[in-house]
């Protein structure tokens, strides 16, 4: 009896993890992802780095880092294709998810390396090492790695949902020290991709529901046709604004919503005085817009006005300082035919970020404050940014540089990949005077600058871009690139990269 028990137990967990890895893990990752930019970035970052691969002679480079790199580089202007033979193959692609610290890299470093790339770019801020964690005590600088540790067990998603299986490997006797509860987490977690990744496991299913049966009502970021003017990051558009529509047939079917009630759309075919749909809403909410065209065109010009402009205070006062004004929200995929897949690691030009270079430079000081400073007390992550300016003191007036855990992980990953064969470019990203100048000429930020410089080697570079940025309104926080900005660095980086590789 006892022998059968034990059969039916190991059977039992055979078929367990056969289920867990093939069916589960299987169907999550083979599902179309219809996700957009900056959306469930942990699913997003395993299902991009399993699909990432370098063929043969290929010179493939991973751009790697945090939001600070995804929010600094276009990977495809790395190699611009008027810069290279067609019989030359190059290509660049992101390794990078949000948060990523040089421990991330380092617990990453077997998986980069299995990817086969010529060379890895690694391109990071300060923020990166975790300056959080900075404290002082009895006038004594120091970092909190109790603290840290502590917090990577039990709440940093990294090592929890990405690579418990690594973490734990590595540091299993202080995990245990924590508690017995948190070695038989990490434990289960390191077998079942189930319990690992059940946080987001609906997410792809749910935003293609979203996108048939809801009628792209409910998402994150637009992804739809972007008007003459711009569009929010979030499909507010401007009270009047024109846009190419593609047309399914002889019919324009997609939806729109309005903050107010008793709000009047018109639509006008450009060119046309007369408007071809016209309507005043009792109600506000989502509504269908429903336009038949005789002449069945593939595409046509519209023209959207509505009578009931709305503040952005209004809809969503944490998103900007100075006040915007909208018109109508659009639906995820306005004007646009058909839904695209993995789009999630492309960047698209919002007025979020064009906003800001119109503004002057004490507008820019205002917003900046209101945005980051002011408000938002209870927003986590404009917390952590708080805390980090105060850490950024705190290393102003140190007189003497302080090395901790992220610095010696970066080390070791360098060795790691140039042991390998594997070229490593550093780059100390861009950042916002007006957080860079209040730390810069301190004795802490020139031991970080030669630490990275001590880097350097035959195979490993390392290039300062703090101040590649000097106007202030190429930043939208202290360290993350507005998108024209970004297009600048990245042609900046090309030339640095493509110098270094020789190519």
């Amino acid at each position: 009896m006892k022998l059968k028990v034990f059969a039916a137990a190991i059977v039992f967990s055979i078929g367990s993890l056969v289920v867990d890895r093939v069916l589960f893990y299987g169907i999550v990752f083979n599902f179309p992802n219809e996700m957009e930019w900056d959306t469930s970035p942990w699913y997003n970052f395993l299902s991009k780095r399993r699909n990432i691969e370098f063929q043969g002679s290929e010179k493939g480079t991973l751009i790697v880092g945090s939001s600070v790199a995804l929010y600094s580089v276009f990977p495809e202007g790395i190699f611009p294709a008027d810069s290279f033979a067609k019989t030359e193959q190059v290509r660049a692609e992101f390794y990078a998810h949000p948060s990523m610290s040089p421990s991330d890299f380092y617990f990453y470093k077997e998986d980069i390396a299995s990817k086969n790339p010529t060379a890895v770019v690694y391109v990071f801020n300060p923020a990166d090492f975790q300056l959080e964690y900075i404290n002082k005590k009895e006038n004594i600088l120091y970092f909190d790695e109790a603290k840290y540790f502590q917090d990577s067990v039990e709440a940093r998603h990294q090592n929890r949902l990405l690579y418990p299986q690594s973490f734990l490997k590595e540091r299993w006797r202080e995990i245990g020290t924590l508690s017995k509860s948190n070695l038989q987490d990490f434990l289960i977690r390191s077998f079942l991709f189930s319990v690992r990744l059940r946080s987001f496991f609906y997410d792809p299913f749910v935003a293609w529901y979203m996108h048939r049966f809801r009628l792209g009502r409910s998402y994150h970021y637009y992804t739809g046709i972007v008007p003459e003017n711009g569009i929010y990051l979030r499909g507010w558009a401007k009270p009047e604004f024109e846009i190419e529509c593609e047309i399914n047939g002889a019919f324009l079917r997609d939806s729109f919503f309005l903050h107010r009630p008793d709000a009047k759309l018109a639509v006008f075919r450009v060119g046309r005085s007369e408007p071809i749909w016209e309507r005043r809403y009792e109600k506000s909410g989502w509504h269908k817009l429903d336009i038949e065209f005789s002449d069945r065109p593939k595409t046509v010009r519209l023209r959207f006005e509505t009578d009931t402009p709305v503040s952005s205070e209004e809809v969503d006062a944490r998103i900007f300082g100075r006040e915007e004004i909208y018109g109508i929200r659009l639906s995820q995929n306005f004007c646009r035919r058909d839904f695209r897949r993995e789009i999630s690691y492309r960047r698209t030009e919002s007025l979020d970020d064009s906003r800001l270079a119109g503004m002057s430079p004490r507008e820019y000081d205002e917003d900046y404050d209101l945005r980051l400073y002011k408000n938002q007390e209870e927003e986590g992550a404009l917390n952590r940014l708080k805390t980090i300016r105060k850490s950024k003191e705190l290393l102003s007036s140190s007189d003497s540089y302080l090395e901790w855990s992220e610095m010696k992980y970066l080390r070791k990953t360098v060795s790691f990949l140039k042991e390998r064969g594997i070229k490593v470019i550093l780059i100390n990203s861009p950042e916002n005077p007006l957080e860079r100048n209040s730390y810069e000429s301190g004795a802490w930020y020139k031991g970080y600058l030669q630490f990275l410089d001590s880097l350097k080697s035959d195979g490993v570079y390392f290039h300062d871009a703090s101040a590649l940025i000097s106007d202030k309104r190429g930043f939208l926080d202290p360290h993350h690139l507005t998108y024209r900005a970004a297009r600048e660095a990245t042609r900046h980086y090309s030339e640095w990269i493509r110098d270094d590789l020789s190519l």
